[in-house]
């Protein structure tokens, strides 16, 4: 059977670049379930998109559907003849629903009901033609938008109003209606070429035809041609272009056709922090920034129009008045923030409210520098006090200034400006400049020891105050990033290696609330906590049932750089041909306490041993159990693991040759203390009884 290629393209208005991404996948989702209904293979489907065109393309679609088996389920199997053998009236009525008799009824089991009668039909395949008249139309239709347009007589919603539709199979056209237009094969080229019309022969050639109308379709495409253009623009002028990802995604569905605009700007508007210049130009131009080799601002910009034409340098021009008018703005805000004194941000902190239940910003703070008093003393890092509770006092001032209200984005980012120019010094700046790092799971963390302290104070205090009200993250809903800032918790203990109990820092964020919290709290946060270090970890590469087994110890001591030389070391004898049957061991031996549910009255007594195996286990349990501990205590897991190691001879022997649970209660109960001897010197170093 003949493949050809079929094409939908929905050209539209001008549409939101976030609209894009979310329509494409959509377009994508309900194409694949519709093809699936309508029984019409297709080798790939793939979707693109611009501001101006939603575009589907089915690759490999066979001329007609596949024949297709419909089934009609009627009454239980038991109703198709009574106890004479003649059909009921119940499966007389159901065949001549469908169309035919009762003897030509069949029986088929269904989930739920039992043996039900069931008559098979043969539907014959169809042109593909006619299907997709049926398919595009019902995929369109299904598109959700954040905001919808209504703009013709029949009322149908669309993010905004359609202006054509293009639909071909091969060089066929499928022929349908909606939104008061008919499907055909035409459409335009690029606006600023006067948007000429073009015809497309075919499926197969409307990517080309379309790319000599300088339209370039294909996503992966134009962001290529976009880097490029943008790389060969860096190379002409020997500076960078500063590429920020999310502004090229966002550039990629604001064009069809990227040219790159270079322009120039005044140097006063260098005074501005680099941070907020190019914050002016992402957000409100989409325009990027141009930098030297060191990484420092030149006066230089780059913006993206779609297509080349007569008035380029009227384009640019353009540009730069834009840019020049919103600089302005932002040095009238940021030059009334440095004339305000910093007491006086603080001071209307008392004016904001953080929640209802734990009071304004000014609350926050106060915590946040108690919290951050205690971490510098406990995280066994070398930390500059009057630099952690300077910069403590102020993260949160900026949240009153003008450029912060402007530009939210920034807060904490300007805090460590207004700090320096309040004259606090480099480091009280640094610290305080990133606070809020890191907002990502891959960006960066706060440069300094202080910078980190104070960062994870700030988490802290939040984590504890939604999960102590009850505002605990359920699903995918997760409305005040407590993920992520669970996250920058823990990634700041392990890159900044702070030796620290979190269960007890947990606490103290919780007892500086002044509220009672909700029941289990502590612990709940505990565990959500946990559950961002197992991500952690599995990304290090260690396996989930490693870390599963250092998790009780993280519950009860909070110490994550201990749990973390654990799992390593775990990770590391993991080939030793002795482990999994020392760890298959030790989960016998929990499993037997498990099973046993007796009181045990402590220490097993070595004159009540009646075997020479209960004997040398007791001797060399006790023999290890010193060094073992001396092991544990210098942190050294990897020999604490081996001394275990060693104690698998004696440990086979006994349950070998020992039935521990014996019909004397003594002897029995005096070998559960044995086993549970064993059991708490494993358990010191890891749960073994959780490896696979």
């Amino acid at each position: 059977m003949n493949k050809r290629d079929a094409l939908l393209e929905i050209r539209i208005e001008n549409i939101p670049a976030r609209f894009v991404i979310s329509a494409e996948e959509q377009l994508k989702k309900y194409a694949a379930e519709a093809l699936k209904e309508a029984n019409l293979p297709c080798e790939e489907i793939v979707v693109y998109g611009t501001y101006k065109r939603l575009v589907l393309q089915l690759s490999g679609v066979p001329s007609k559907t596949e024949e297709k088996i419909r089934k009609s389920y009627g009454p239980a199997a038991r109703m198709l003849k009574d106890e004479k053998g003649a059909y009921t009236p119940q499966a007389a009525g159901f065949a001549r629903s469908r169309g035919t008799t009762p003897d030509k009824l069949g029986v088929e089991t269904v989930p739920n009901k039992g043996e039900v009668l069931v008559f098979e039909t043969k539907v014959p395949g169809r042109p593909s033609v006619k299907a997709l008249a049926e398919i595009f139309p019902q995929v369109i239709s299904k598109l959700q938008f954040p905001k919808n347009m209504v703009w013709e007589k029949s009322r149908f919603r669309f993010a905004r109003p359609i202006r054509s539709l293009l639909a071909l199979y091969g060089d066929k056209p499928v022929v349908f209606s909606m939104a008061g237009i008919k499907s055909g094969r035409l459409t335009v080229g690029l606006s600023a070429k006067g948007s000429r019309p073009l015809k497309i022969s075919s499926a197969e050639k409307y990517f080309k035809t379309l790319e000599h109308a300088n339209v370039i379709v294909k996503d992966a495409d134009r962001l290529e041609m976009l880097r490029g253009e943008l790389a060969a623009l860096s190379k002409r002028m020997k500076l960078a272009v500063e590429a920020d990802p999310e502004l090229l995604n966002e550039n990629l569905y604001l064009i069809e056709y990227p040219v790159c605009v270079m322009s120039g700007y005044s140097q006063e508007f260098l005074k501005l922090p680099h941070e907020l210049v190019h914050l002016v130009m992402k957000k409100q131009l989409k325009f990027f920034t141009v930098a030297d080799s060191k990484g420092i601002l030149q006066p230089y910009f780059v913006g993206i129009r779609d297509g080349i034409s007569k008035g380029q340098r009227n384009v640019e021009e353009g540009f730069r008045n834009v840019l020049e008018a919103r600089f302005r703005d932002a040095i009238f805000f940021y030059t009334r923030d440095l004339a305000v004194p910093l007491a006086e941000f603080r001071a209307k902190l008392g004016a904001i409210t953080f929640q209802e239940k734990l009071g304004t910003m000014s609350d926050k703070t106060a915590r946040v520098e108690k919290l951050s008093a205690g971490l510098a003393e406990n995280s066994g890092v070398n930390a500059d006090k009057g630099v952690v509770l300077s910069a403590a006092a102020n993260v949160y001032s900026d949240l009153t200034s003008n450029v912060v209200r402007e530009f939210p984005e920034l807060q904490g980012v300007m805090g460590g400006y207004y700090v320096a120019n309040a004259g606090m010094g480099d480091a009280v700046s640094g610290a305080t400049g990133g606070f809020y790092w890191p907002l990502s799971a891959k960006s960066p963390l706060p440069s300094s020891t202080e910078g980190a302290v104070i960062s994870m104070a700030g988490k802290l205090d939040t984590l504890a105050c939604d999960f102590a009200t009850g505002q605990v993250p359920t699903g995918s809903e997760d409305p005040h990033g407590l993920r992520r800032q669970a996250l920058g918790v823990v990634r700041i203990v392990l890159e900044k290696e702070l030796r620290l109990n979190i269960g007890k820092e947990v606490l103290a964020a919780m007892s500086a609330l002044h509220i009672t919290p909700a029941p289990g709290a502590a612990e709940q946060l505990m565990d959500f906590i946990w559950q961002r270090a197992e991500a952690l970890f599995a990304e290090y590469g260690y396996r989930f049932d490693e870390v599963k087994a250092v998790r009780e110890l993280f519950m009860s001591g909070g110490d994550l750089l201990d749990c973390r030389d654990r799992v390593k070391d775990i990770n590391a004898l993991r080939g030793n041909p002795d482990f999994a049957g020392i760890a298959m061991a030790f989960k016998r031996a929990k499993n037997i306490l498990r099973q046993a549910r007796a009181p045990l009255s402590g220490a097993p007594d070595e004159g009540s041993f009646e075997k020479d195996e209960e004997r040398a286990l007791f001797a060399d349990i006790k023999a290890m159990s010193g060094r073992l501990k001396a092991h544990v205590d210098g942190r050294d897991y990897a020999k604490g693991l081996s001394e275990l190691l060693a104690i698998k001879p004696s440990l086979d022997n006994f349950f070998d040759k020992v039935m521990v649970m014996a019909e004397d209660p003594k002897v029995r109960d005096n070998r559960l203390n044995l086993i549970k001897s064993l059991v708490s010197l494993f358990e010191g170093v890891a749960d073994l009884s959780q490896l696979q």
